[in-house]
């Protein structure tokens, strides 16, 4: 990872935990590859992150006061979805 995070540019593959550490420790926004999804193509096939700053593929959903699932992205700015997330 370390090496990794030195360099200029840094493409990752979706759903990557080591590059997202690698693009946290260099300071890198990096592009990422999307997976594909039922055996097609994505489009576009990459897009570069939103910043350096890490992002959680699935942040906690469950709202242990109203005892039910909620999406926490839009209610706390610093939790925010991957770009790579369906």
């Amino acid at each position: 990872m370390y090496l990794l995070s030195l360099t200029d540019v840094l493409v990752t593959s979706a759903w990557s935990t080591f590059g997202y550490v690698a693009q946290d420790l260099g300071g890198l926004k990096p592009w990422i590859l999307y997976k594909s999804e039922n055996q097609t193509t994505p489009n576009p096939l990459c897009c570069q992150a939103m910043s350096m700053e890490p992002c959680f593929h699935a942040p906690p959903f469950y709202d242990c006061k109203k005892k039910k699932e909620i999406d926490n992205g839009p209610l706390v700015p610093h939790v925010r979805h991957c770009e790579d997330m369906s």
